[in-house]
């Protein structure tokens, strides 16, 4: 009785890894998103979309400045979307 059943769990096992490759190489985007979605921090936005970033960038250690970028979703001329900076803004702390 325990022969099938051993059996059976090395059958399983071996038909797991397969499956278990192709979900690693397996994108999370589908084919042409690029040109229907720009993608930030994990999220997808539609064409004229705008985003906030805002990061600290020191430039030295008595010098620190906050950055803004305001980023929009723009539709390249090759069709894709891409982010184009609108504008930047820093204030130093």
């Amino acid at each position: 009785m325990k022969t099938p059943t051993l059996a059976l769990a090395l059958t399983l096992l071996a038909t797991q890894a397969p499956a278990q490759q192709m979900l690693s190489t397996a994108s999370p985007i589908p084919d042409g998103a690029e040109s229907r979605f720009c993608y930030y921090d994990g999220m997808a936005y539609s064409e004229d979309a705008f985003v906030l970033m805002v990061g600290d960038n020191t430039v030295t250690s008595t010098v620190s400045t906050v950055q803004e970028r305001l980023l929009r979703c723009h539709r390249d001329d090759d069709g894709t979307l891409k982010w184009r900076p609108q504008s930047t803004f820093s204030t130093s702390n």
